[in-house]
């Protein structure tokens, strides 16, 4: 029973982690709907301070994102069992 629910864990955080991440993104591309920028890895290519002040803010976003996801599943699995 234990490990069916790791595996509805996993699912679920799986689940949390690939579509929080796209929803951030996807809400960046709408802040800078109309201003020219490329994606080069990691970094963002661009001349438009307000695009690279945007793309900080929504990197921030995205690093707390995944540290509360982590933190949580850490708590969840800790009361499992």
């Amino acid at each position: 029973m234990t490990a069916v629910i790791f595996i509805l864990i996993a699912i679920v955080f799986f689940v949390l982690g690939m579509g929080g991440i796209m929803y951030i993104d996807h809400k960046f591309a709408l802040a800078v709907d109309g201003r020219t920028y490329s994606m080069k890895g990691r970094k963002i290519d661009t001349d438009d301070p307000y695009v690279r002040r945007q793309f900080k803010k929504f990197y921030a976003i995205r690093v707390v994102y995944s540290i509360s996801l982590l933190a949580l599943l850490i708590v969840v699995v800790s009361y499992v069992g």
